[in-house]
């Protein structure tokens, strides 16, 4: 086999909330569960973000928020889903439904990881709460912008300059819903 059909046979390289267990076969449909999840967990960060300020950066409630969102919203997710899932079936028959919705939904905890460690590093004094802010909020206004060469990439496509406008236009919705949550929620 040569290097070129070697290139077009290999498996893409899947983000680490995409990978399966060990002998797992990941569906279409639970993967389209986990990059949904993935995307409402960063809008939801980006809220948590947007609201704090410099004395709430300081102070560390800013990473603390940011973390607290990520569970209570992955906590959420799963009650959410313990509740559909016992839909038409018998007692108990949703339980193997719900470990694999328990696996799932961690792309939500993953999307407040790296933002609360740059806000708790703020704590320390060692870089301006602006910037970490803003750094905070870059990360994931990133990852949001550039879903869509994942989403091509796992659907065996290859990126195009559409790819890249999508994900912009992904990530200005995305901020479109932050704004409106803390005009009308916060």
């Amino acid at each position: 086999m040569t290097s070129d059909e070697q290139s077009t046979t290999r498996a893409p390289r899947l983000p680490g909330w995409m990978i399966a267990r060990p002998g797992e076969q990941l569906s279409i449909e639970r993967m389209r569960l986990r990059m949904s999840a993935y995307v409402y967990g960063n809008i939801l960060v980006l809220t948590a973000i947007v609201i704090a300020t410099g004395k709430s950066i300081v102070g560390g409630e800013a990473a603390l928020l940011v973390t607290v969102t990520a569970l209570t919203t992955y906590s959420a997710h799963i009650l959410a889903h313990d509740v559909g899932q016992q839909l038409g079936r018998g007692p108990g028959e949703h339980r193997p439904h719900m470990a694999h919705e328990i696996r799932d939904a961690l792309p939500i905890l993953v999307s407040g990881l790296v933002p609360a460690v740059i806000l708790f590093v703020a704590t320390f004094n060692f870089v301006p709460t602006q910037l970490a802010q803003l750094t905070a909020a870059v990360w994931v206004v990133g990852r949001l912008a550039l879903i869509g060469f994942i989403v091509e990439r796992m659907s065996g496509r290859e990126p195009t300059w559409r790819t890249l406008s999508g994900g912009m236009l992904l990530a200005l919705l995305s901020a479109v819903v932050v704004v409106l949550k803390v005009v009308f929620a916060h």
